[in-house]
């Protein structure tokens, strides 16, 4: 993925290829990190900081599955960052414990009792989060424009983050994989993750990143959004 550019002075960019998508948002010398991978990736994510200069002063989780905060106690000890993370996720990030989502098509639902069965496997280093948010958190405080929404479905403290009123950082709530087709194989609660994508579409954002795959156009959510809306 390119850099991308709100063109009020913020950059987005993807630290590294991993196993889910590790967003930086700069603006001017200061940077936030934006979900912090799965643990075996830590190497590259390091060597990534290295070169590209950056320190995080917050690591942002759009929820706290291994693959997402599998880093981020590492993150705080190594860098001082500060973790910022829903106040329903809180209590799993300082168990580093990840509860098994729903799935939501055939296959995936075919899937989840066996991973409900080795679920010891996705256990990753606990964490104890400096921020906890209810239902939005401004990013002034770090040199930011913008915030946090909170936006539960695929799990209880999903969080989307708002750049500039114009790109949406959605975590897993939006998937990329599968181009028209950005409905997450896992969601806790299905019709409570619809109603989410309407607070991320009320935002005016026109680009979504997605925590897995490429970005989602406005129109592609929009499109989905309506036909599932119907069905709920």
């Amino acid at each position: 993925m390119e850099a991308l550019n709100t063109g009020h002075g913020t950059e987005i960019f993807r630290l590294t290829p991993a196993r889910c998508n590790i967003f930086i948002v700069r603006r001017n010398s200061r940077s936030i990190m934006v979900d912090s991978g799965i643990s075996f990736d830590r190497h590259r994510i390091e060597h990534a900081l290295e070169r590209k200069g950056i320190i995080p002063e917050a690591v942002v989780l759009t929820h706290t599955h291994f693959d997402h905060a599998g880093n981020a106690a590492w993150l705080a000890h190594e860098y001082g960052a500060e973790i910022v993370v829903q106040e329903d996720e809180k209590e799993s990030l300082a168990e580093g414990d990840t509860p098994i989502p729903k799935g939501t098509y055939h296959f995936t639902k075919s899937l989840v009792s066996l991973g409900e069965k080795i679920a010891p496997v996705f256990k990753y280093e606990p964490c104890k989060a400096d921020h906890v948010f209810t239902d939005t958190f401004d990013l002034d405080r770090f040199g930011i424009s913008g915030y946090i929404i909170h936006t539960p479905g695929h799990s209880p403290g999903g969080a989307t983050i708002i750049i500039d009123d114009s790109i949406a950082i959605a975590g897993d709530s939006i998937i990329g994989t599968i181009p028209g087709s950005p409905f997450p194989p896992f969601a806790d609660d299905e019709g409570q993750l619809i109603r989410s994508w309407k607070k991320i579409i009320d935002t005016g954002c026109h680009t979504l990143l997605p925590g897995h795959g490429k970005p989602v156009s406005r129109e592609t959510i929009i499109n989905e959004y309506s036909k599932r809306s119907r069905t709920q």
